[in-house]
Formats: C-alpha cells, sequence, structure tokens
C-alpha cells in the first residue's frame, strides 16, 4: 500500500511540474503573440503555483511593463528579490524597471552584476540585457548590440529571439540595413519565425508607401509561416484602413480571432464604421461604449468621434474629442496624423491657433519617414495660406529646408516667392541666394533675389537689384520669347535706375531699347526713350559755365 501511495504521490508532483511548465511556456507563448492580457493570467497562475520560479517571475514582470505597468512589474520583481537574493535574471528586470525611470547608471550597474555572476557566458542573461535596453526609451542601443554580439560567440549559440532584439537594437540606431541582416539571422536559425519576417517588413514601412509592395509581401509571409501571429495582421489592417475598407475589415477579422479582445480592439471595430463612411454610426457605437465602459473604454474612441465629427463639419465637437483623446490615452496611441489633425482643426479657432504650430511640430518628430515629415511641413504651409496668413505659411515652407538637407529648387522656388508674398523679404532674399549659390546657372534664383531686393530698395536708392536684373536678363534673353515679361519687368527696372538714379542716359536708353525690341507697341517705353533722346541731343553747358549771366557774383 505504501508502494502505491508514493508512486501516487510521484505521479501527482511529475503531473503537477509538466502542469506548471506549460503555464510558463503558455505564457511565453501569448508575450510572443502580443496577447498581454492572456499571457499575464498564465504566468500570474505559474508564479502562483511556485513562488520561486524565475523564469515564471521574469516574463511576469516583462508581461506587466508590456501592458504599461512599471510599478506593478517593479513589485514582482523586488518580492521576488527579496526571496532569490541576487538572481541574475531578476536583477536584469530590476535593470530594465530603473531604466523605464530614467535611472540609467543604476541599471548598468544591475546588468554589469548580472553579467559578472555568470561570467559572461549565459545567453539568456545577455539577451535579456539586450532586450531591457531596446524596450526602454532611455536604453542604450550600442550598448545592447555589444551584449547580443557577445551571446552569439556563446558556445552552442541557438537563439534565434537574440538576433530579432539585435535588429530591435539596430533599428532604434536608424540601421535599417543591419537590422534587416539581424532578423535574416533569426530567420536562419528558426526558419518559421514569424516575428522575424514580420519584423523585416516593418523595416521598409518606414522608408515610405513607396515601399508598399515589399512589406506588404514581408507581412503576408509572416502569416504564411505562422496564421496565429496577430501583429501582421494588425499592420495589413491598419495599411488598407484608409485605402480599401473591405480589405481592412477582412483583416480585422483575422487580428481580432488572434489577439485578446480588449477595449482598445473593440474601438479599432468601431472605428471601421467610421471608414465605411458610416460617421454618425460610428459616433453613436462610439457614446455606447464611453457610457457602458466610462474610465475603462479605449481612449481611441475619442478619436473616432473626433474625425467623424470633423467629416459632418462639426469643428467643436471634433476638437473637444481631440482633446480627450490625448489627455486620457498615451503616447503609444498617438499617430503623426492625429498631431495633423488636432493642428488643422485648432486652426479654426482663432484663440487655438497658436498651438497648432506645435502639433505640426509633434508629427514631423514623430514620423520617421522624411517625405511624410515633408508633408506635414506642407501641410501646414497649406493650411495657414487658405487662411490667408501668408507669412506664417512662408514660415513653413523655410522649415522644409531645415528638415531636409537634401533640398532641391522646388523647395526653394516656394519657399522664396511665398516668404515674398508674405512680406518676409530678408528670408526670402536669403531663401534666393541659396537658390543662386546652389543653382548658379537657373535664372529662377535670380529673378527672385531681384524682385525681392526691389521690394526692400523700393525707392532705387541702394540699386540692390540690379546684379540680380542684369544677370537673369543674361539668361533669360536665351528664350526672350518665354520670358517676356520678366524681361520686361527687369529691363523697367534697370532703365529707371540708370536714368533716375545714375543720369545715365545711354545704359537707360539701351534697355529702354530691348524693351521696345521685346513690344514693339509699348508706347511707355517709347516714350520715355524719346525723352531720354532729347535730353541727350541737348547741347550741353560748357565747361565753367554756370547757365547764369557772366556777370552774376562779380562787383
Amino acid at each position: 500500500m505504501m508502494k502505491h501511495t508514493i508512486r501516487f504521490i510521484v505521479a501527482a508532483l511529475f503531473l503537477s511540474n509538466v502542469s506548471f511548465a506549460q503555464s510558463v511556456d503558455e505564457g511565453k507563448k501569448l508575450y510572443y503573440y502580443e496577447r498581454y492580457n492572456s499571457a499575464k493570467e498564465a504566468l500570474e497562475k505559474a508564479v502562483q503555483a511556485k513562488p520561486g520560479d524565475v523564469d515564471a517571475v521574469y516574463w511576469l514582470g516583462q508581461t506587466l511593463i508590456a501592458l504599461k505597468d512599471v510599478d506593478g512589474a517593479e513589485k514582482v520583481y523586488q518580492a521576488a528579490l527579496q526571496s532569490n537574493g541576487s538572481d541574475p535574471l531578476l536583477l536584469v528586470g530590476m535593470g530594465q524597471i530603473e531604466l523605464l525611470k530614467n535611472k540609467v547608471n543604476d541599471a548598468r550597474q544591475r546588468f554589469e552584476t548580472a553579467i559578472s555572476l555568470t561570467k559572461g557566458k549565459d545567453i539568456g542573461i545577455l539577451n535579456a540585457i539586450g532586450q531591457a535596453n531596446v524596450n526602454a526609451a532611455d536604453g542604450d542601443a550600442k550598448y545592447a548590440i555589444e551584449k547580443l554580439t557577445q551571446a552569439t560567440a556563446v558556445r552552442r549559440f541557438k537563439e534565434p529571439s537574440v538576433y530579432i532584439n539585435m535588429g530591435d537594437a539596430y533599428r532604434k540606431l536608424l540601421d535599417g540595413g543591419a537590422a534587416v541582416t539581424s532578423y535574416q539571422n533569426a530567420l536562419n536559425l528558426d526558419p518559421k519565425l514569424a516575428e522575424a519576417e514580420y519584423k523585416i517588413g516593418k523595416i521598409y514601412v518606414t522608408q515610405g508607401a513607396e515601399q508598399a509592395n515589399i512589406f506588404l509581401r514581408h507581412f503576408e509571409s509572416a502569416i504564411d509561416l505562422d496564421p496565429a501571429y496577430a501583429p501582421a495582421y494588425y499592420d495589413l489592417y491598419a495599411y488598407w484602413y484608409s485605402r480599401d475598407v473591405n480589405k481592412a475589415r477582412d483583416y480585422f477579422a483575422k487580428y481580432k480571432a488572434n489577439t485578446d479582445f480588449t477595449p482598445s480592439v473593440e474601438a479599432e471595430e468601431i472605428s471601421l464604421i467610421y471608414a465605411s463612411g458610416d460617421f454618425k454610426g460610428a459616433i453613436e457605437k462610439a457614446d455606447e461604449k464611453l457610457l457602458k465602459e466610462k474610465d475603462k473604454a479605449s481612449p481611441k474612441l475619442y478619436r473616432v468621434k473626433a474625425y467623424a465629427y470633423d467629416k459632418l463639419g462639426d469643428s467643436l465637437n471634433a476638437l473637444q474629442n481631440m482633446e480627450l483623446f490625448f489627455a486620457k490615452g498615451d503616447s503609444s496611441l498617438f499617430l503623426p496624423d492625429n498631431y495633423v489633425k488636432m493642428a488643422e482643426i485648432s486652426a479654426k479657432f482663432p484663440d487655438k491657433l497658436e498651438q497648432a504650430d506645435s502639433y505640426f511640430d509633434k508629427a514631423i518628430a514623430l514620423d520617421t519617414v522624411m517625405k511624410q515629415k515633408i508633408a506635414y511641413a506642407t501641410a501646414a504651409s497649406n493650411m495657414y495660406k487658405k487662411i490667408n496668413n501668408r507669412a506664417k505659411s512662408a514660415d513653413w515652407l523655410t522649415r522644409i529646408l531645415q528638415i531636409n538637407p537634401d533640398y532641391g529648387k522646388l523647395e526653394l522656388f516656394y519657399a522664396g516667392w511665398e516668404n515674398f508674398y508674405g512680406e518676409q523679404y530678408q528670408t526670402a532674399d536669403s531663401v534666393f541666394s541659396l537658390y543662386k549659390q546652389k543653382y548658379p546657372e537657373d535664372m529662377q534664383g535670380y529673378y527672385g533675389g531681384f524682385r525681392t531686393r526691389w521690394a526692400i530698395d523700393s525707392t532705387m536708392e541702394q540699386g540692390l537689384p540690379v546684379d540680380d536684373a542684369i544677370k537673369y536678363s543674361e539668361i533669360a534673353s536665351e528664350d526672350s520669347v518665354k520670358n517676356k515679361s520678366g524681361l520686361m519687368l527687369a529691363y523697367g527696372y534697370l532703365a529707371g535706375y540708370n536714368a533716375n538714379q545714375l543720369k545715365e542716359y545711354e545704359k537707360a536708353i539701351f534697355y529702354l531699347d530691348k524693351m521696345i525690341s521685346l513690344d514693339p507697341n509699348n508706347e511707355d517705353a517709347k516714350n520715355n526713350r524719346d525723352i531720354l533722346q532729347k535730353a541727350l541731343d541737348r547741347p550741353q553747358p560748357k565747361a565753367g559755365a554756370t547757365g547764369k549771366s557772366s556777370t552774376t557774383g562779380a562787383k
């Protein structure tokens, strides 16, 4: 009887350990699929069953961090450290908490202690340090790469997640090429790793919509490798959201089937009602959820309402709901387009106009694609131009030259002329000077400079526009028919300046003749030429003559 009892106890313990191991592995698997609520539930059960298991505690902390519960993760790690002493993995977990709380030096000390305790030979510890530095805003990506590279040199290394974290670190450093190589290395170790394929696609997303064929292919490949990989479905849904609502709806249904159904997911579902063009329906559904869920409702619902109200022409409600969205949401929800929308709505209210610039600034700072940054600055310029604020419109076009160091003719042209029409003449002159320096054979820089300097020196006293007017006319005269209007203006200025300021009538007549050659019916030019010619033909006084009686002043 005793033997049977012992066997039963041993069997029960074995099954308990198997169940525990399954719950930890299940929690880690759910974490990988970004099903954080389910992961939390599984890992909490694992920790409850076996409080001393460091692996379960570590991953519970990571899950809480992913759920934005940093304080909760800190409590988990602190309690475990009190029970387990200086366990290296728990030290790394606490180091990550310290990074998230801007305690960079304390975090580094914990990481180095963990490395020292494991003699730098524990792949899991080095990998966890890499992950901690990648996932924290104050994390050191270069340090992460150093430790992850060290992990790949450990004997019998076969851990693809090390390369995933390495790719994320390179991505943090904006080194897309090295990031793609790292993700491909992960695929070499595990050809079925959907996360690696997905993250290669994310690299191409940062290069703009022109790369859509590439990143969409990688997202689809990730799903082919693992049909349960929800993040790829979400990105496909997000891409098609504003392009093909039916495709977006299909991908969202697959995303919903493979993720935890949270208030955030529910808000996305309501957002699809907006995307389908049912703006009133979207508002009604959002209000229904907000009334029911109250503080537990997703802040995304306010964004849906704001966009819908904006479409319906209700700017006041649009503004109020966007303000609630930014007040109740966190930065992970805010997209560049949201800031642009807030700027455009704010501009409709005189007392809110000043804040529009700050929202455009945030959109530009958040987006990593240069073309998009330029698009937001252009949108800001167009917005101000629409409300007839040419000076502010000019400011934003000028900022494009700072945002994009590889600016070209068009950027200079539009910035220069918008400053001109906004009466920002000194800035316009600076922009056209850049144009002339960069494109010395192009007449546009000289024409803009001529017009701008004439506006600055409107009385012609200083002759500021002369050089630009001459250079412009030299280049433009190569096609005098096409450039007739500009040439007439330049010749007219040069004629007037020489006649009125320098009294050099022959030069003035030279330019008037050019005007008449372009426009034989120009009576003003003809009359002015005749007047100057008569002045030249009039007998000049002899040297020393005063024009008065020779006895003037004699006694």
